[in-house]
């Protein structure tokens, strides 16, 4: 999981514009409990986070091979 959400290299433009957008929200830790439980996360840009983390995982078209 660590891999395909932060590393994998075939990712590489949906990690960007993750990244970009989360940026924009001021949150600079990546890493999974942020992705996928927003912690960490102040209160007001968790369900954001949590949101950005879903379209990642749609724009990969990988979900049902995970």
């Amino acid at each position: 999981m660590e891999h395909f959400l932060l590393q994998c290299p075939c990712l590489l433009s949906q990690h960007t514009a993750l990244r970009s957008r989360l940026s924009a929200l001021a949150i600079t830790t990546l890493d999974l409990p942020t992705l996928l439980a927003a912690s960490g996360v102040h209160p007001n840009w968790q369900p954001a986070v949590l949101r950005l983390t879903c379209a990642f995982l749609r724009k990969t078209s990988q979900l049902p091979c995970l």
